[in-house]
């Protein structure tokens, strides 16, 4: 089988789309032929990535409202032709945009069975990026025009499938009855509980053997609330507990001002870690208080290195932590709940390590291998049927 893959976002840009991209279309290029379609720089190029994974750059620009993300041109003529050469037998548009809405009405236009993947909550997003900087007409976008957006681009596809059953519901509310339940994966064996790294992570930041962590980890943007997971940890912080923010971002000034404004002294920004598996292999318990993720990679990440997580009930965290059992959920935007959860866990030893053992198991339905496969049928059942 030949699969054409569009994507709005991937490396070098760092966030959890890009980590599954990545990983799942190097293993589904394993046995398939993979062409993807990316945001590049100024100029189109190819690159063989591997024997059977091919890669077009299409000429992208920066984004001026979100730091990292590319925006790609507008050339529908060059993506028809590229697809017309390529005949995959599939497209598959991630989170689509400029790019992947080319790809998909090309997708449409010549026949090919298409199938999308809602990796980002839209309604969330779209009003704070535009919100004081555009003109004011576009400004005053409203959620129920993005869900109408979204109905209608949706729509075009043979099926759109969601990492959480919260949004499939959502996705089905908004009109579309294309949409199905198919979690991302993780590469589950390279998050392991390692004492050598984690003394080696703690003698590299400074952080003494008898302190406790809480662990976020991911990018530092507005919409992981690491605002409230900085003011909830003001409230629990003792000389023996550490927070540790990992990762890199556009906030990342922003939050460090606001540490030193709340005065807090054992906060520490590692900034972008190229071996991430050492942080979670340092921590107690892992922490993060975004409303937004549609699926919550880190939440699964953590959970296979034994670390019991605090979220929000909302959208991925929702799913993937069990109150209680692998860890806790709290009201989003709820600065108390959240200290108080922390602070539950932190205290006693014995509910952590039940928990940690108890997230460790369900990390196991999260796996690359069985994300892939899962997405297979559904490319194969597609195209038998011929959309």
């Amino acid at each position: 089988m030949k699969v054409a893959v569009f994507t709005d976002t991937y490396l070098p840009q760092i966030n959890g789309v890009t980590a599954y991209l990545s990983n799942s279309l190097k293993l589904l290029s394993k046995k398939h032929d993979v062409v993807l379609f990316a945001p590049g720089g100024k100029k189109l190029r190819t690159e063989r990535a591997s024997k059977r994974f091919r890669i077009y750059w299409i000429p992208a620009k920066a984004f001026p409202f979100y730091e990292g993300y590319r925006m790609s041109s507008v050339d529908y003529k060059r993506i028809s032709e590229l697809l017309k050469k390529e005949k995959p037998d599939i497209v598959h548009a991630h989170a689509p945009v400029l790019l992947g809405l080319q790809g998909l009405i090309a997708a449409k236009r010549r026949d090919i069975p298409a199938v999308v993947t809602y990796h980002t909550h839209f309604p969330d997003y779209v009003p704070h990026l535009l919100n004081g900087k555009l003109p004011k007409p576009f400004a005053e976008i409203s959620g129920h025009t993005v869900k109408q957006l979204i109905n209608h681009v949706f729509k075009m596809a043979d099926a759109v499938t969601a990492p959480t059953r919260e949004l499939v519901n959502e996705l089905s509310s908004y009109g579309l009855s294309n949409a199905v339940y198919l979690p991302n994966g993780v590469e589950l064996k390279r998050f392991r509980k390692d004492r050598k790294k984690a003394a080696a992570f703690r003698k590299r930041f400074g952080i003494s053997g008898d302190k406790k962590v809480i662990l976020y980890l991911g990018r530092i943007s507005f919409e992981k609330r690491i605002d409230v997971l900085l003011e909830a940890f003001k409230m629990i912080e003792k000389p023996d507990r550490v927070l540790v923010i990992a990762g890199k971002g556009p906030y990342l000034d922003e939050l460090k001002e606001l540490a030193e404004g709340l005065e807090l002294s054992n906060v520490i920004f590692t900034g972008y870690l190229k071996d991430i598996s050492p942080a979670y292999a340092t921590a107690d318990i892992f922490a993060s208080a975004s409303d937004t993720e549609t699926f919550g990679l880190t939440f699964v990440e953590a959970m296979h290195t034994g670390l019991p997580a605090v979220g929000v009930r909302r959208l991925g965290a929702k799913e993937i932590i069990r109150n209680g059992k692998n860890g806790i959920l709290v009201k989003p935007g709820d600065t108390g709940a959240f200290a108080r959860a922390m602070e539950k866990l932190l205290k006693n030893s014995a509910m952590r390590k039940r928990m940690g053992k108890e997230a460790l198991r369900d990390s196991e339905k999260y796996s690359l291998e069985e994300s892939v496969d899962k997405t297979i049928k559904l490319y194969r059942k597609l195209v038998k049927r011929g959309g």
